[in-house]
């Protein structure tokens, strides 16, 4: 067990970008640790676990730096399915997803076509309608609901909610292992300039106890102290932050539009107090608002 404090974890890659994940759970020499993860997110039936991976040797997303990360899977009963993981985040996300699920069918033989799996990992909250972390769609009959089975899988998991989640004590990581997984993509997030020592100081004990999180660890730590690693970590980050500017704009005019909603309500309540004919140090404590703020409300 290791005793890693905030300035290290700063150090570390975030394993939310996809050439990071690529070596630290995508890792070829160690199949078992992604074979984990995939099986502990998708959550499937005993025999549909997937038991061998591959990489498509058509894999057309190469040239493009947005293009999800692709892993055939093979189950236990010989089946294949196409998983495809997007680490990008884009207000149309939805649509890109659709997008590239469609052209992971549209490379496939026309007389063997898979399943298609498409997992977008999100640093950012998408959904307002539900407090779940992961949600899943699929495609279904409009009227009965009933699904079409072994066509369509369409994953969300936003990270706000994951942190949200955990440190109010809604996920045990210790007996979920889904959330285990996920945690541990969350400990470094340098889109936001957030880590999670917490985070870290927790998996770091039940690393101890679960091989696979062990060598993840071991290996996403010994991958963060390369030079060479990390400089190509590093021109990736920028990348991403560069194609993704249009979310953190969009989340900057969101802070600023509930600052100001906020301001001016405070203003609001303020004005009512002192027609109530209320100590404005009573106002200010109450309200927020300086004691200028509110000598020039009068």
């Amino acid at each position: 067990m290791s005793n890693y404090k905030k300035a290290a974890l700063q150090k570390l890659m975030d394993l939310k970008i996809d050439v990071a994940f690529q070596k630290v759970i995508g890792w070829e020499q160690h199949h078992n640790v992604t074979l984990t993860f995939l099986n502990e997110i998708l959550n499937r039936e005993p025999r549909q676990k997937i038991q061998r991976i591959t990489v498509p040797s058509n894999y057309f997303y190469e040239e493009n730096i947005l293009a999800p990360v692709h892993f055939i899977g093979i189950t236990k009963d010989s089946k294949k399915m196409h998983i495809l993981i997007n680490f990008f985040n884009r207000f149309d996300i939805v649509k890109r997803s659709l997008y590239y699920a469609t052209k992971a069918y549209a490379e496939q033989s026309e007389n063997d076509l898979q399943p298609v799996i498409f997992i977008n990992l999100l640093s950012y909250e998408l959904f307002n309608q539900t407090e779940n972390f992961h949600t899943v769609y699929l495609l279904q009959e409009k009227h009965t609901g009933t699904p079409l089975p072994d066509v369509f899988e369409l994953h969300f998991i936003e990270y706000p909610k994951i942190i949200r989640d955990f440190e109010a004590k809604k996920i045990d990581p210790w007996n979920d292992a889904k959330a285990r997984w996920l945690l541990l993509l969350a400990i470094v997030d340098h889109r936001n300039g957030n880590v999670y020592n917490d985070i870290y100081k927790e998996l770091d004990l039940i690393s101890l106890r679960d091989d696979h999180i062990r060598a993840a660890l071991n290996r996403w730590k010994e991958l963060s102290q390369s030079k060479d690693e990390m400089e190509v970590y590093e021109e990736r980050l920028k990348q991403t932050l560069e194609e993704e500017v249009e979310v953190r704009e969009a989340k900057r005019r969101e802070d600023e539009a509930f600052e100001k909603g906020a301001k001016k309500l405070q203003m609001e309540i303020a004005k009512k107090m002192l027609a109530e004919q209320m100590d404005i140090q009573s106002i200010s404590k109450i309200t927020g608002l300086s004691l200028k703020e509110i000598q020039e409300l009068r």
